[in-house]
């Protein structure tokens, strides 16, 4: 429609947000995300106005209604034969902190010294020397974590402080059923989020593309902020990174401290297996630690799905009745290639080597050297994944081998070869030779 027959904002606000619902019966179904917007788009100029350029996209639609959220509700409820929600009440029940996140458990690295340290002193001294605090990064680094830190501490130092954790997505659904209820449920939703001492949202770039619920956030943050109640938001991206936020809701966001969390190294993900596995009563050989932390790293595993496999390794050890883990569960929970397989072919690195060598008629100090000629390279990548692919050797050993490279330039000769058997027959055919003669 013709954005100049209303203002930028209540665009924005009521119409941009509307959903389509359903077509039926020749009734196109709009739902608008509150009663007020409903009320708003339904107003007889603007109503009109919708429903004309509706028609003349969509000659088929007859007619066209527009519902709020509270009567989808309804609509759905009827559908399943479910009962109608009493209208009358409203209330926000908030994350009860896991206990077991404090900053005790939070192994601490380059990857997240800086943002640790943040959590702690907004921790220590909320509303007092950072605020707000934005923190964001990759999903499974610890952000959550740290929300889980900070409500703890603060509980258990601070008991009188009200504390309201909550997900972004949590903050949106209770924002649009207080708008479906009577109107004293927004002065309820405003009661639970704005009388309290600290606010913890997880995953605030949900807000994206929800015009109506930053409004409503965006005067819940504004009256915390000037009262100097602690506000920390977790995000998987940096403020600027949005793309659909007004932007003194990105202003505000960006008016504290923005500190960013990252993938830790290796040596940070052995400490965060130790760690794990001495919370899980398990004692692990140096060697089992170093596999799985370098895999980790290699396949840019988040700390999450490390942490997955640890107990993956865990049950497999339990299953076969080992008091602790053998690198052989090791192997099969990180893909079934299991040590005995590479046993069973008698394959080394060096039996690659020497066959990538006498195939292609080049000088093993070439294969290995510092050579950048597409004659040289080639067999080489090929050679890094045979490697890879046979031995399950971590990419850092694999390029001491191959003149010791950086475990990046390994990985990107992997996965050229590996996407280049995809689509080139010659590529296909030469691997599926090398590997016949050095496993045959």
């Amino acid at each position: 429609m013709d954005k100049s027959s209303v203002s930028a904002i209540n665009f924005d606000l009521w119409i941009k947000t509307m959903i389509a619902i359903e077509f039926n019966d020749g009734v196109f179904t709009l739902m608008a995300e509150s009663r007020s917007g409903k009320n708003y788009a339904t107003g007889e100029k603007l109503f009109s106005e919708i429903e004309r350029e509706i028609k003349e996209v969509a000659p088929i639609v007859e007619k066209v209604t527009i519902i709020d959220a509270a009567q989808q509700e309804e609509r759905e409820a009827i559908k399943k034969g479910e009962p109608i929600r009493d209208k009358e009440t409203y209330a926000s029940k908030f994350i009860t902190p896991n206990p077991t996140k404090t900053f005790d458990t939070f192994i601490v690295g380059r990857s997240n010294e800086y943002v640790s340290a943040a959590a702690e002193a907004v921790a220590k001294a909320p509303g007092e020397r950072i605020n707000p605090l934005f923190i964001y990064g990759g999903s499974g680094l610890g952000k959550t974590h740290l929300l889980n830190a900070i409500a703890n501490y603060i509980s258990s130092n601070n008991p009188k402080l009200k504390i309201a954790f909550a997900t972004c997505e949590k903050f949106v659904s209770d924002f649009v059923d207080a708008m479906a209820f009577k109107k004293n449920s927004v002065a309820s939703l405003r009661e639970n989020y704005r009388n309290i001492d600290v606010l913890l949202i997880d995953d605030i770039h949900d807000i994206e593309n929800k015009t109506g619920t930053q409004e409503e956030f965006f005067h819940t943050f504004n009256d915390l902020y000037q009262n100097g109640k602690q506000i920390v938001l977790t995000s998987d991206r940096h403020a600027d990174k949005f793309q659909s936020l007004t932007e003194r809701m990105r202003s505000r966001f960006k008016s504290g401290l923005i500190q960013d969390i990252t993938s830790p190294d290796v040596e940070m993900r052995m400490a965060i297996l130790q760690k794990k596995a001495s919370l899980e009563n398990q004692k692990l050989e140096p060697e089992i630690i170093k596999l799985l932390a370098e895999r980790a790293f290699e396949n840019q595993m988040n700390i999450r799905d490390m942490e997955g496999i640890l107990q993956k390794v865990i049950f497999y050890a339990g299953l076969k009745g080992r008091d602790r883990p053998a690198i052989e569960d090791c192997y099969e929970a990180l893909g079934g290639q299991e040590r005995s397989e590479v046993k069973k072919v008698n394959t080394t690195a060096d039996t690659i080597i020497s066959a990538v060598c006498k195939y292609f008629n080049i000088k093993k100090d070439d294969l290995i050297g510092k050579k950048r000629s597409r004659e040289i390279v080639e067999p080489r990548m090929i050679t890094i994944y045979l490697i890879t692919e046979i031995l399950n050797i971590p990419l850092v050993n694999i390029g001491k081998l191959i003149g010791n490279r950086d475990h990046t330039t390994i990985m990107h000769g992997r996965n050229k070869i590996e996407g280049m058997i995809k689509t080139d027959a010659r590529i296909k055919r030469i691997v599926d030779d090398l590997r016949g003669i050095v496993e045959g």
